[in-house]
């Protein structure tokens, strides 16, 4: 912050501006998940700890968590804090691109802090594979069948997926069950030569639908 400070004399002449610029500390709380990199989709334990300057001047009461970027986008959980000024509450992070979480304290004066922002990002689309037409490549040709394989290994991972939808080139989208190890396999044959886009994206047993992932490719 920047204080700008000038004189009056009698008539109201003003001096010369002068200034002041310091820097006022953060009263953010901080936020610690029990595992670096929590499971999409899987509950976590988070846990939020005042800040400790804050907590001396003014034992925090308790603390607004918002979720932003997941399933139920934008929602607030109100916690109470502990007599040390720490909460804990599990949090299900789903967002299929990644989710942040915004957590600012309360304080016993009423004082609100500053936001604490923590937040992880998933990549939830499929790996698409096949030897017969190959990504960014050409080959088979019309009417040759070739296999698409559908499967996912991320880290951190997504579990749960029960099935794949896909379409080439627009085509009405069709989908297919995934095995117990998450992945699915279909043939097709192209009616005739040129650019192909297949686009896939894979819904988890809640009914999650997962990102999308383009997949082109040349038929000779």
């Amino acid at each position: 912050m920047t204080l700008w400070v000038s004189s009056l004399d009698r008539a109201f002449n003003p001096s010369a501006t002068t200034s002041y610029t310091f820097r006022v500390g953060s009263t953010a709380p901080t936020v610690t998940p029990a595992v670096p990199a929590p499971e999409f989709g899987r509950p976590t334990t988070f846990t939020f700890r005042p800040d400790a300057a804050l907590q001396s001047k003014s034992p925090v009461v308790g603390y607004s968590v918002r979720t932003v970027g997941g399933v139920d986008d934008d929602r607030t959980i109100e916690l109470a804090a502990a007599a040390n000024g720490t909460a804990r509450t599990k949090l299900t992070l789903d967002g299929v691109a990644g989710e942040r979480v915004e957590v600012t304290s309360r304080s016993a004066n009423g004082w609100i802090s500053d936001a604490a922002s923590w937040g992880i990002f998933y990549d939830t689309t499929p790996v698409v594979a096949s030897s017969a037409y190959p990504e960014n490549g050409s080959g088979g040709g019309a009417g040759v069948p070739g296999t698409f394989t559908f499967t996912f290994t991320f880290t951190p991972r997504v579990k749960g997926v029960v099935s794949y939808t896909y379409s080439f080139n627009g085509d009405p989208e069709v989908t297919v069950s995934a095995d117990t190890h998450h992945a699915a396999s279909v043939e097709w044959a192209p009616a005739s030569e040129g650019p192909y886009d297949l686009q896939v994206y894979a819904t988890t047993r809640s009914g999650i639908q997962l990102t999308m992932y383009d997949y082109s490719f040349t038929v000779n």
